[in-house]
């Protein structure tokens, strides 16, 4: 019998998805992308990072000081990672009053709200969260893990490109047209964002039934740690369909965002659902509010240039509508207060 040779041969379809893979590669990640939804980002987290800082003023001392809930004198304090090396706060003890971080906090959070010397203040609260979080480990959430995430990529690209005083500056100087950015960094954190939900659902849905029998979010909004003692009632409601349909919605929308982001006829779609999502938790879950609210704000990198316009045209309406009717307000304000025969 003569011998037989085998050779594993790649399919067409796998040549042709490499193929396309390869054509979308460089588009994707190094295409100049519009500038004003990161600027959006920037304003919505800088607003957030003042939230969180203004929220921690009354317990900054016992967050972070020395002899705060952890002291760092304590001959029983074994956990290596409390009051890191790698964190400012460590270089600065005794010679940093801890109270003054928490203004130097703040003050960063209002030159990145603003866009004042935008880069250097997206290295320095970059900077400022991680001496937060190698300070005190025990207190860290998912807000802090979120945002240092997103600005480690935002240190490569200029927040404050518009709608910023540093743009505002640059404009008086003689820019006439708006800049790009960059696209790998954008990108970058875009796919950061999607492999939240992509490892962190089928995690959630194995480590817990309750995702899988629709029972889930009964403990989340009854559990005293993270629900609102308020309304309880509410995962109960309608036989407990409510809470079937609010769980079996979260994981819906969660497996839709990361897969349906990308594509032009669902990426408006996609970033309303989830942003909905994590609002409505913000309400009904309040001790995870920030962590919410985090998420929404990097969902405005995913947008478009196509997206800006039609969110500034909606904006415009708006406003044009507000200015008419207040407006007509003041004509018949002052139209009312001219009486008949009221002359002299």
């Amino acid at each position: 019998m003569a011998g037989t040779s085998s050779s594993t041969k790649f399919s067409p379809d796998g040549f042709m998805m490499i193929s396309r893979i390869r054509r979308g590669w460089n588009p994707f990640f190094f295409t100049p992308l519009d500038p004003r939804p990161l600027a959006l980002f920037r304003i919505l987290s800088g607003l957030l990072l003042c939230w969180i800082m203004a929220a921690s003023f009354q317990n900054w001392n016992r967050f972070f000081a020395a002899d705060g809930i952890i002291s760092l004198h304590s001959e029983n304090l074994q956990n290596s990672r409390v009051n890191s090396v790698l964190g400012l706060f460590y270089w600065t003890e005794g010679i940093v009053p801890i109270e003054a971080w928490w203004f130097v906090g703040m003050g960063l959070s209002l030159m990145f709200l603003a866009g004042w010397k935008t880069r250097f203040a997206t290295i320095s609260i970059f900077l400022f969260i991680e001496a937060m979080l190698h300070r005190n480990p025990y207190l860290a959430n998912g807000e802090e893990l979120v945002l240092r995430a997103c600005l480690l990529y935002m240190m490569f690209v200029n927040c404050g490109a518009v709608w910023s005083i540093d743009s505002a500056k640059a404009v008086r100087n003689g820019r006439t047209e708006m800049p790009m950015l960059p696209g790998w960094p954008i990108r970058m954190m875009q796919i950061n964002v999607a492999m939240i939900y992509i490892i962190s659902l089928p995690c959630k849905m194995s480590d817990d039934p309750g995702w899988v029998t629709g029972d889930a979010l009964h403990w989340t909004v009854a559990s005293d740690m993270w629900g609102p003692f308020e309304y309880p009632w509410l995962t109960l409601a309608f036989g407990g369909l409510l809470r079937k349909f609010m769980t079996f919605g979260t994981v819906i929308v969660e497996a839709f965002f990361p897969l349906a982001v990308w594509f032009r006829p669902t990426r408006r779609l996609a970033i309303l659902t989830i942003s909905g999502l994590h609002l409505g938790i913000a309400v009904t879950i309040p001790n995870v509010t920030h962590f919410t609210l985090s998420m929404v704000c990097a969902f405005a990198s995913f947008l478009t240039a196509e997206d800006m316009d039609a969110l500034q045209s909606i904006v415009s309406t708006c406003r044009s509508w507000a200015k008419r009717t207040l407006s007509a307000s003041a004509n018949e304000g002052t139209s009312s207060s001219v009486r008949p025969g009221a002359t002299h």
